[in-house]
């Protein structure tokens, strides 16, 4: 290691595309949140960036479903992981090295393409529940169900209705133990994109793809348990986490213990589809490494540091 402080941060797929964005405004999104790196960069850190994927990779399938109509042989969702983890990879590394390389010539970036293994028996895989693609019109999601029979497609109260895969727990990221020694090179290595390309072990101790979607804020914590980090940052739309979110009773939580949010999380505060996994990632780091994990957005990150903003999980 490199002897800094190391933080972790898990970026949203949504925060870098809508699902129907272009390549440029990407990019553009791709520049935010390489300010947000830098703002950690400035404060003497290394950092791994994990980014989501959700939008990107239902629009992936959905773009290899269309090419059936060609004679095209679609990729799998598997392979749609693996093609958005380098699609999101390179944009963001060229963002980052743009932003920060204004003021430290010659700043390195590293993307390492991470597959993550899970459990072949997970039970994510009857009970789907992790939102991909972009959201659509009753209407529309009407008619994708028609197409698409086997496709689970959910409400999400108050912005549409959106496709749901399985996503099982990581157990293992392939590429952790590749970081340590990227660090003596590079200042911000982006792994474990889209929460990795997932795989199950075989009786034979070999591994097989299979279609999933792996939350990238499990497998972001997954990494900064395996590397040691000192921080662990998990980004959303919302400055701080809430108890009754949307509702009249709506509280704002800013420094909680682990004890009291799984509290929180088993009374069903926290929805499986949103802020659930991000509250479990963060009550994990906090527990295992008696450190603290901060929930907030990326506007602010800075104020999350010097606890002025943002939700704390402490032991």
């Amino acid at each position: 290691m490199s002897g800094k402080n190391i933080a972790v941060v898990a970026i949203g797929g949504n925060a870098l595309s809508d699902g129907r964005s272009s390549i440029k405004e990407q990019m553009r999104r791709a520049y935010l949140a390489a300010e947000l790196v830098k703002t950690l960069v400035d404060r003497n850190f290394d950092v791994v960036v994990v980014h989501g994927n959700g939008p990107q990779v239902g629009m992936a399938y959905l773009r290899q479903l269309a090419g059936i109509k060609e004679n095209i042989p679609p990729l799998t969702l598997a392979m749609c992981d693996a093609l958005t983890q380098g699609e999101i990879g390179t944009m963001l590394e060229l963002a980052i090295i743009n932003t920060v390389n204004k003021e430290k010539p010659g700043f390195d970036v590293l993307t390492i393409v991470t597959q993550v293994e899970v459990r072949e028996d997970d039970p994510a895989f009857k009970n789907p529940t992790k939102p991909v693609g972009p959201f659509y019109t009753k209407h529309e999601a009407e008619e994708l169900q028609r197409q698409f029979p086997d496709w689970t497609i959910t409400e999400e109260r108050g912005r549409g209705y959106r496709r749901v895969v399985p996503s099982p727990i990581p157990i293992k990221a392939f590429s952790a133990s590749s970081i340590p020694d990227a660090f003596k090179t590079a200042n911000v290595i982006i792994a474990g994109g889209g929460g990795g390309i997932p795989v199950i072990r075989r009786p034979d101790n070999t591994f097989e793809l299979v279609d999933a979607v792996i939350d990238k804020d499990r497998t972001a914590c997954l990494i900064a348990l395996d590397i040691k980090a000192t921080h662990f940052f998990v980004l959303t739309g919302v400055p701080h986490v809430c108890l009754d979110f949307g509702k009249p009773t709506q509280k704002p939580l800013h420094d909680v213990s682990v004890g009291l949010a799984r509290q929180y999380l088993a009374e069903g505060q926290f929805p499986s589809g949103s802020m659930g996994p991000k509250m479990e990632a963060a009550i994990n780091f906090a527990d295992r490494t008696g450190g603290t994990a901060i929930i907030t957005n990326s506007e602010n990150v800075a104020n999350a540091l010097e606890e002025k903003e943002g939700t704390r999980i402490h032991p």
